[in-house]
C-alpha cells in the first residue's frame, strides 16, 4: 500500500523481496497522472488502473485517504480477474481503514 507521496506503508510479496520503495513511487505517479488527465476531461473519479506488461499484469487501485494498492500478478491471469482481486484487497483495506 502507498500513500500519496509514493511511500509504501505496508507490503507483501510471494516472491523474491522487490525494491518495493521505487515500485510505489512510480506506480503512485502513474496513478496521479491518470487522476489528473480524468479530473480535466470531467471523466468520472479514478478507481483502478490497469497495465499489461509481456510479463505481467499490474493493478493500482485507489483507496481512501490517499493510499494506493498496487497488485503484480502472472501475466496469465485475465484483466477482470485482477480488478477484481484488486477490488476486494481495496474492500478489505477500506474496512480496517474505518
Amino acid at each position: 500500500m502507498i500513500d500519496r507521496d509514493g511511500e509504501i506503508v505496508a507490503s507483501w510479496a510471494a516472491g523474491p523481496d522487490m525494491q518495493m520503495d521505487l515500485i510505489g513511487a512510480h506506480h503512485g505517479i502513474i496513478l496521479s497522472i491518470i487522476k489528473d488527465i480524468s479530473s480535466r476531461h470531467d471523466l468520472s473519479t479514478v478507481g483502478h488502473v490497469a497495465i499489461t506488461t509481456d510479463k505481467a499484469r499490474l493493478v493500482i487501485s485507489t483507496v481512501k485517504e490517499g493510499y494506493c494498492v498496487v497488485m503484480a500478478l502472472g501475466r496469465e491471469t485475465p484483466v477482470g480477474k485482477a480488478l477484481h482481486e484488486a477490488g476486494k484487497a481495496v474492500e478489505r483495506i477500506e474496512k480496517e481503514m474505518g
